[in-house]
């Protein structure tokens, strides 16, 4: 599930542990030539300070935290991975307050794969909170097991990128 993910993000690739690691089989000849290369002494020479004398600069100070916060404004939306809980239930309180925040919701019903008619209901739940808020879901594999509902204010295109498909009514 987690290589899904990693793979629908674009981030890189996971190696399986039962996959052995891409090891080359031909070794390359290095070519040799007859004359070593002459690398130039650089222009400018370098001066090592002694540590004490660097400027450092704790990112963690109070000004520093107010000069970054002038420049750039704290994020208040986020993408959250949702999974269902140990008696097979989803937090909706929680989700619509997600929702109505902005925030991106990924909902994994894996979990649910030999419990048919729950993962149908909660996957029914989710329609249901984000039906209310005007809000598409978006099954991001042909089973429905994997749900994206985007939150308020939230943009979707569907149309450039291959995203998923909006799932139908259950």
């Amino acid at each position: 599930m987690r290589r899904a993910l990693y793979d629908f993000f674009g981030l890189p690739k996971i190696p399986r542990k039962d996959e052995p690691d891409e090891v080359e089989d031909e070794i390359l000849e290095a070519e040799v030539s007859p004359n070593p290369i002459e690398i130039p002494q650089p222009v400018r020479a370098r001066s090592n300070n002694p540590l004490h004398e660097m400027d450092f600069h704790d990112l963690g100070e109070r000004k520093w935290l107010e000069w970054a916060a002038n420049y750039q404004r704290i994020p208040h939306r986020g993408l959250r991975y949702i999974k269902p809980d140990e008696m097979h239930r989803l937090p909706l309180d929680r989700i619509v307050t997600r929702l109505s925040q902005g925030d991106i919701l990924i909902i994994d019903l894996f979990s649910l794969a030999h419990m048919d008619s729950q993962r149908s209901a909660l996957a029914r739940q989710v329609q249901d909170v984000a039906a209310t808020g005007g809000l598409p879901v978006f099954a991001l594999d042909e089973k429905e097991r994997l749900l994206l509902v985007p939150g308020r204010g939230s943009r979707v295109d569907s149309e450039t990128y291959n995203l998923g498909l909006k799932t139908a009514p259950l």
